[in-house]
């Protein structure tokens, strides 16, 4: 069975190198040949580009989901420390830093999926300034989504010192052990 199928292979690929040999001592060959390739290479570059924009919408969908849900849970935890009499001005601040970024990193991952998917692979050369833009504006939202997610690290710093209670300082007394 093996060497069936190892023999159909073998047969496969023999039978279309004999016809683009005989092909291509005439010009008519050579040419086809080039706009095969080239056709080929617009196809590969086409999936190439609609596989990367589907990655980096699926990427930035993820990091929005997931920073917004820690911060409607951070945004519940404040009210709580505001029924508690808590100053957390400080902290609602940074918070609402890290939303405003994190809004930003959005719109700007759109833009940056939306452009990978305006780039036509047929035209791939003329359009390698547009391909450097889209990838600048993925850059960009990446830097935005970070600098979200390190906001709410510094807020989530500043909660921790509301929520826990001041430690009374160490007596005289223990110091002296």
């Amino acid at each position: 069975m093996k060497k069936l199928l190892i023999f159909a292979l073998l047969m496969s690929l023999l039978v279309p190198m004999n016809v683009k040999a005989e092909e291509e001592g005439s010009p008519r060959g050579r040419k086809a040949e080039v706009n095969e390739i080239r056709l080929d290479l617009q196809q590969v570059r086409s999936k190439v580009a609609e596989n990367h924009a589907n990655r980096l919408e699926r990427r930035f969908k993820f990091y929005y989901e997931r920073l917004s849900r820690i911060m409607d849970k951070f945004q519940a935890r404040i009210e709580y420390l505001k029924t508690q009499d808590k100053d957390t001005t400080v902290v609602q601040t940074k918070l609402d830093a890290a939303k405003a970024k994190l809004e930003a990193a959005k719109v700007k991952g759109e833009e940056a999926v939306a452009a990978f998917r305006a780039i036509e692979p047929g035209k791939w050369e003329e359009q390698k300034p547009e391909m450097l833009a889209a990838r600048d504006l993925a850059e960009d939202a990446r830097k935005l989504f970070k600098e979200s997610f390190g906001l709410l690290k510094d807020a989530l710093k500043e909660l921790k010192n509301i929520s826990r209670p001041a430690l009374p300082a160490a007596s005289p007394a223990l110091k002296e052990d």
